[in-house]
């Protein structure tokens, strides 16, 4: 059983918690009422409630998506989380249930959305039992759960932090695993805190509902209420968004807000809109700009953006005629050629230049960006007149600058990454949503790549995420790139969970964004599932990829493609874009850390396809272009070695090296399927078939497939008359319950077909299996049902 102090360490405020466990314990028909803004802990408290009960042999049923509610037990306790999504219908029978005085119910619902069905089924368990309210941190409570915990905190401290959080649980609960007490010795103010809070609620504000982001800044510049309307509304319209935003966890229950997130909306509100707050407060100035007038089309254009909006920026920009020497020419065509960007039409992106030559040197170097993204080298200016200012951002750009074009190099210099990796940085630092065809975190992540630099590449969009680089609109982008590094570096389930958060971000109608998610989920398919569920993720990306334009900034996604679509015999779909890749990069002068990539997917096609001959120009540019790039040279070696493997000329030293210099150059996946092709053709040399499945297998490890193709269980499961299997059996055992062939079974874990063949008659033999129907009979007592993937 968990002990208290496990959950006051678990739980931000530990009296109501107390509350809701004494309720509970002390009921026979346990009737409870949860009701906890964003983050309070009331997800975390039903789990906990749920784990009690079942301590108890007490029957339990979480409600999950697909569960029918009416047909739940009256004597099982029915746990239900997050009310206010249900449908109506659902909440129809919730409702039914609690006039049922005889079923337990035990429920939890935030603040809001509140509509009159989930405020009858309030009303009905407050008449049993008052309710227990989330949301607001005491002292009492901060101090019990840092004491669960085994930490202190200074009284001085934990009252500027209950201060400047207003109490509000998951602001308190932040600053309390933020608070770093070597901070304090020289600034009692908690600056550092202070940052890394504002930071946080910056990024939850750049996510919420447009609305209420403008009610939370009106409310931080002390604004009555009613500016943010559009027109004249009923005092109920403000009082729903006042509702809203302490559902969130973003203002108190009264409207007001608190000290952090005040400092919060300053310190990211970008100076134009800081401009137009202002003025909205003071009355100074109509606090919409004249749609009529060119500038208020373009700012309207220019706020769309900054809230990821592209296709509404689009349609507002589109609305500004500016002549070519308007002061704001250059900022509407910046516009203009990010959202073709974003459309994933770089070619139309880097017209807008030409249509509008920019003037200023910042949309200068914009306009290199794009050029470059469409392989289009004949349009970019060698000199420009003039400088940058020496402002955070001007920098930022002129690194930029500098090092997108050194990675155009045929050898690069070596300062190349480092240049990108500090414009990045600053380019975060200045905290500009301004419009960019691509940003400077993802294309010195692609350097990095190219460089065989995985360490470098995860650490560049790691820092760009926390910072918010590029605002809203690029954060579904970054968290893709997140969750593609991830399965370059055989982490999957860290994948899913980028890829989880990025789907929920995403704009509708992004095109180059959601493209490349659904090209990460292909390559997870690829690499760590079977090949049912990557035909399920390519059914699902064949519409977008069909309307997809390739760019310079798209072709290690494009190489991901190429790979897979060879694997499902989709390469005649793919063929245009891979044509239009090399056009890209030969019009750049095949840099190797921008090409090397692509003609080694275009050897990996070959390969799939079982068509040597077409290997022959991507060896003959990776040969190349060896000299200059010690990927471009991995993968040359890699490439031969492969040849001589598909040609029945096997070297295992040669093998072996080729696949670690592939695992070096940050192909660890690609060196484990070169070491098992090796494998698989060295039929008649057991050893040396067994030393090259070894490197595969440490190179790509089974145990990370397996956490993601057989959903591993707890080893091994009771057995069936006693017998016991060996772990490997028991990986061999659940993918034959999952359907799996034994060549699918041998290329999930790195064995050989025969080495399956003869795990599966040892298993027959241990549980006495008759038949095959036998064998997979006694495999479900052995290990579970629940073992096959579904």
């Amino acid at each position: 059983m968990t002990t208290e102090a496990q959950r006051a360490s678990a739980f931000s405020c530990a009296r109501q918690v107390a509350q809701v466990i004494d309720m509970v314990v002390g009921s026979q028909i346990p009737r409870v009422l949860v009701i906890g803004t964003a983050r309070s802990g009331k997800s975390t408290l039903l789990r906990e409630i749920s784990r009690m009960l079942a301590d108890l042999d007490i029957g339990v049923t979480e409600y999950r998506r697909g569960v029918g509610i009416s047909a739940v037990a009256t004597s099982d306790v029915l746990v239900i989380d997050d009310l206010q999504e249900l449908s109506p219908e659902q909440l129809d029978e919730v409702a039914a249930r609690c006039l049922n005085p005889e079923a337990s119910l035990i429920a939890a619902s935030r603040p809001w959305p509140r509509p009159d069905a989930l405020t009858a089924i309030w009303r009905q368990l407050q008449r049993e039992a008052p309710p227990v309210v989330l949301g607001v941190v005491s002292r009492a409570d901060a101090l019990a759960s840092l004491e669960a915990r085994g930490r202190a905190i200074d009284d001085a401290c934990l009252a500027q932090i209950l201060t400047m959080t207003g109490g509000i649980s998951w602001l308190v609960l932040r600053a309390l695993i933020l608070h770093d007490p070597r901070d304090c010795d020289s600034d009692q103010d908690h600056a550092p805190l202070r940052r890394l809070l504002e930071d946080e609620i910056a990024q939850q504000l750049s996510t919420t509902d447009e609305r209420l982001r403008r009610l939370v800044e009106l409310v931080s510049f002390d604004a009555p209420a009613t500016v943010l309307l559009d027109e004249p509304r009923s005092n109920s319209t403000i009082d729903a968004l006042i509702t809203q935003g302490h559902a969130e966890g973003l203002l108190l229950r009264n409207g007001e807000t608190v000290p952090i997130v005040r400092a919060a909306v300053l310190a990211a509100t970008p100076a134009h809109r800081l401009a137009k707050l202002k003025a909205q407060v003071t009355g100074s100035d109509d606090p919409r700009p004249d749609e009529g007038h060119p500038s208020g089309w373009l700012q309207q254009a220019a706020d769309a953006w900054a809230s990821g909006d592209p296709d509404l920026a689009a349609g507002f920009v589109e609305r500004a005629e500016l002549a070519g020497d308007h002061p704001d020419s250059d900022a509407a065509t910046d516009l203009r050629a990010a959202i073709w960007a974003e459309r994933d039409m770089s070619v139309i992106s880097s017209d807008s230049y030409l249509a509008r030559p920019p003037s200023s040197i910042e949309s200068q170097i914009r306009a290199m960006v794009a050029h470059i993204g469409a392989g289009l080298a004949d349009r970019l200016q060698t000199n420009r007149p003039g400088q940058l200012a020496t402002t955070t951002l001007g920098v930022a750009l002129q690194l930029f600058d500098s090092g997108l074009r050194h990675s155009l190099d045929r050898q690069p210099p070596p300062t190349t990454l480092g240049t990108l990796v500090q414009a990045s940085e600053l380019y975060t630092a200045s905290r500009t949503t301004d419009p960019i065809a691509e940003l400077p975190a993802i294309v010195a992540a692609a350097v990095a790549i190219g460089s065989g630099d995985l360490s470098t590449a995860k650490s560049v969009i790691d820092a760009a995420i926390d910072g918010g680089q590029g605002g809203s609109l690029a954060r579904p982008r970054l968290l893709g790139w997140r969750a593609d590094l991830a399965i370059r570096s055989e982490q999957p389930q860290q994948a899913r969970d980028a890829l989880a958060e990025a789907d929920e971000l995403v704009p509708a109608r992004s095109t180059r964004t959601r493209l490349f998610l659904e090209t990460v989920r292909i390559t997870l398919a690829r690499r760590f599932d079977d090949i049912h569920n990557l035909e399920a993720a390519w059914a699902g990306a064949r519409t977008l990829a069909r309307s997809a334009h390739s760019s310079l900034y798209s072709l290690l996604a494009l190489g991901s493609l190429i790979d897979a679509g060879a694997r499902l015999g989709e390469s005649q779909t793919l063929a245009p874009y891979l044509t239009k890749g090399l056009e890209i990069t030969r019009q750049l002068g095949d840099p190797p850390l921008w090409a090397s990539h692509l003609w080694w997917a275009g050897i990996q096609q070959g390969i799939l396809l079982n068509k040597p001959a077409s290997l022959a120009p991507y060896a003959q540019a990776l040969v190349a272009a060896a000299p200059h790039s010690p990927v471009a040279a991995a993968m040359a070696q890699a490439g031969a070695a492969w040849m001589a493997v598909l040609g029945g000329r096997i070297d295992v030293d040669a093998v072996e090296e080729a696949a670690g210099g592939l695992a070096a150059a940050g192909l660890p996946w690609d060196g484990a399927r070169l070491a098992a092709h090796g494998a698989g053709r060295l039929p008649d040399d057991r050893k040396a078939a067994a030393r090259l499945m070894a490197r595969a297998r440490e190179l790509h490890p089974p145990d990370v497939t397996r956490q993601t193709t057989v959903k591993s269980q707890p080893k091994p499961a009771p057995a069936h008359r006693g017998v016991q299997l060996s772990d490997r059996e028991h990986d061999v055992a659940v993918l034959v319950l999952a359907g799996k062939t034994y060549a699918e079974i041998g290329e999930a874990i790195y064995i050989s077909p025969r080495t399956v063949e003869h795990h599966v008659a040892s298993i027959r033999r241990r549980l006495d299996a008759t038949s095959r129907s036998d064998l997979i009979a006694k495999l479900r007592l052995t290990i579970g049902s629940d073992g096959a993937t579904p």
